[in-house]
């Protein structure tokens, strides 16, 4: 038995949002063989179990870059939550809200968001486009329509009222990235884990809480060694799982980094990258007529 943990956006999603059909039967084949695959994302764990839910797929899942693990599988129940402490997420909260960034936080069943932030990043967009003449707009509102679009948002007139001690995550956006660099320097003094699953994000979670310890921790309850786990992403926070994982595997659309610390290289996720993987690894053969060949390289 080997356990695949697989990254969503960028990875296993198209950059239409969707999970293809070639890499939807890649996943189903590869757990009728009797593999694991769990997903392992920066969203939600509701949002990424919407998205499975739109496309007929159950899988364990990994949620809010580890913070969260959500599965029922080999007889196991697991529900595991880590809360970053309430002292740390109000110091934190405090740090982003000066920057006047973007900004949601995660909790168990709903993620918040002020009503007023969208007109905000509008506006910072705007003020970008004037004084970086290089700066693409469109470009940016694509890399951040996952963080824009997700399932389960709360908009809420403050932050006043929220419980730090069940904050899991805080996620910022800002088309500036001198900002962004300015807030990754402020927050290293935290007791905390700041990543990012794009150029124009961040993300914030206990101290210690990653995608790879969670994956971890996943793998040894089930019993699987890591030695049988083989990761597949794209970004900066798939980093951790590529360390902790038997084998890892970039997407052909991977950060630099990515493809420089991965085992193995795959397909644009835009060229279903995944099924391509999952096919040599699980010798899954595709036969959905008039797609690639499956090549894997």
């Amino acid at each position: 038995m080997r356990l695949f943990a697989i990254d969503l956006d960028g990875t296993l999603l198209h950059s239409t949002h969707m999970i293809s059909e070639r890499n939807v039967t890649a996943v189903k084949r590869c757990q009728e063989n009797g593999d694991i695959v769990v997903i392992a994302t920066g969203r939600a764990a509701f949002d990424a179990a919407h998205l499975l839910r739109l496309h007929r797929l159950d899988c364990p899942i990994i949620g809010s870059n580890g913070a969260e693990i959500r599965a029922e599988c080999e007889g196991i129940t697991i529900r595991k939550n880590t809360y970053v402490p309430s002292d740390e997420s109000e110091a934190i909260l405090n740090c982003l809200l000066k920057k006047n960034v973007y900004l949601q936080i995660y909790l168990e069943d709903e993620i918040l968001l002020t009503f007023d932030a969208t007109d905000r990043l509008m506006k910072q967009i705007n003020d970008e486009q004037r004084i970086n003449p290089s700066f693409q707009a469109d470009e940016f509102l694509q890399s951040v329509q996952p963080q824009l679009k997700q399932y389960g948002v709360r908009e809420v007139t403050g932050f006043l009222n929220v419980d730090f001690a069940k904050v899991m995550k805080y996620m910022v956006v800002s088309p500036n990235a001198i900002v962004l660099k300015q807030i990754q320097n402020d927050l290293s003094s935290q007791n905390c884990t700041v990543t990012s699953s794009g150029p124009f994000n961040l993300e914030v979670t206990a101290n210690g809480r990653d995608k790879g310890m969670a994956l971890q921790q996943f793998a040894e309850r089930l019993g699987i060694s890591l030695t049988a786990t083989i990761a597949i992403g794209d970004h900066h926070n798939d980093l951790p799982m590529f360390r902790v994982a038997g084998t890892s595997i970039a997407m052909g659309n991977a950060e630099d980094i990515v493809k420089r610390l991965a085992t193995y290289k795959t397909g644009h996720h835009d060229e279903d990258g995944v099924a391509m993987a999952l096919e040599m690894f699980c010798s899954i053969p595709f036969d959905l007529g008039g797609g690639q060949d499956g090549k894997y390289y």
